[in-house]
C-alpha cells in the first residue's frame, strides 16, 4: 500500500500513540516537510475542536498531516474546510452513495445524519503568514462514542467494510487533489463543492453555540471566505467565523466531541 501513497507524502505509521497532531506539531517544529503524515489505529489522548476528547479506540483511524502552504494568516481556517470536503469525497469514491455524504458546518463530515469524523486544525503564523499547518484528521472506521454531542456513527455500523489502510489511502489521495486545487486557484472551488454537499438547505432553522450563548438563524450559504452566512430573526444577514451549529438547543456540554 506504501508505494500507493501519493507523491510528495511520506507516511509514518505507529502502533498506537498518545495524539497524531502531537506528533506532527513536534516535526514541524523541528523542520520537518510538507507533506509528513503520521497516522495511528490507537490513539490514547486525541483530542477534537476546542478541546474536548476525541476518542479513537483500536480500529479507528486517525491521521495528521504537516503542510507549509505560502498564504496570509487570514486564510488557514480554510484548511477545515478543505479537508471536510477531500474526506467526503474519500468516502463516496470507496462506495457510499453521495446522498448519504454530507457536509455540516463548520468541519463536521456526516453519513446516514451521523457525524462520522473530527477534524482538527492547527498551526503556528511566521509574520502575517502560516509558517506551518497540522491538519488532523479522525475517522470513526469500527467504533463510535454512544454519548456525543453530535449524533455519531461508524463506517462499519452504515454497512461499509473496508481497512484502515484504504480509507487512509483514499483520504490522503482526495486530499491531495483538493488542497491542490484549493492552493491552485482560490476557496471558491472548495466553496461550491462544500455547496454541493453540505445537509444545510436555504431558509433552514439553525441553532449556533457561540461560546455558552446559543442562537437561532436561518441557513443562508457559505461565504467566499467560508464563513457560514445566516440572518437572524431580525433579518439581518450575519457571517459567523467560528461556533457550532445543533438541531437541538439543548446541549449535552459536558460529553465527548
Amino acid at each position: 500500500m506504501t508505494a500507493a501513497w501519493p507523491a510528495g507524502y511520506n507516511v509514518t505509521r505507529f502502533e498506537s500513540v498518545g495524539s497524531t497532531n502531537d506528533v506532527a506539531k513536534d516535526a514541524a517544529k523541528a523542520e520537518g516537510p510538507d507533506g509528513a503524515v503520521f497516522w495511528t489505529p490507537h490513539q490514547t489522548t486525541g483530542r477534537g475542536t476546542h478541546g474536548r476528547e476525541w476518542a479513537t479506540p483500536p480500529g479507528n483511524l486517525a491521521v495528521s498531516i504537516l503542510k507549509r502552504p505560502q498564504m496570509p494568516i487570514r486564510f488557514a481556517p480554510q484548511a477545515a474546510l478543505v479537508t471536510a470536503v477531500a474526506l467526503a469525497d474519500a468516502l463516496c469514491g470507496m462506495g457510499l452513495a453521495p446522498s448519504r455524504v454530507k457536509l455540516k458546518w463548520p468541519n463536521d463530515v456526516m453519513v446516514d445524519g451521523c457525524k462520522v469524523s473530527a477534524i482538527l486544525v492547527e498551526g503556528q503564523a511566521a509574520g502575517h503568514g502560516v509558517d506551518w499547518l497540522v491538519v488532523g484528521t479522525g475517522v470513526n472506521v469500527l467504533h463510535h462514542p454512544a454519548e456525543t454531542r453530535h449524533p455519531a456513527t461508524n463506517l462499519a455500523e452504515a454497512g461499509f467494510n473496508t481497512s484502515i489502510e484504504e480509507v487512509l489511502h483514499r483520504y490522503l489521495t482526495a486530499f491531495e487533489t483538493w488542497w491542490s486545487r484549493w492552493q491552485r486557484y482560490d476557496f471558491q472551488v472548495i466553496q461550491t463543492a462544500w455547496t454541493a454537499r453540505t445537509k444545510h438547505v436555504l431558509g433552514e432553522q439553525l441553532q449556533l453555540l457561540q461560546g455558552r450563548q446559543m442562537i437561532s438563524a436561518r441557513y443562508k450559504r457559505l461565504s467566499p471566505e467560508g464563513a457560514l452566512v445566516v440572518e437572524g430573526p431580525d433579518g439581518v444577514e450575519i457571517q459567523i467565523v467560528s461556533g457550532e451549529v445543533f438541531a437541538d438547543p439543548t446541549l449535552p456540554l459536558e460529553t465527548t466531541d
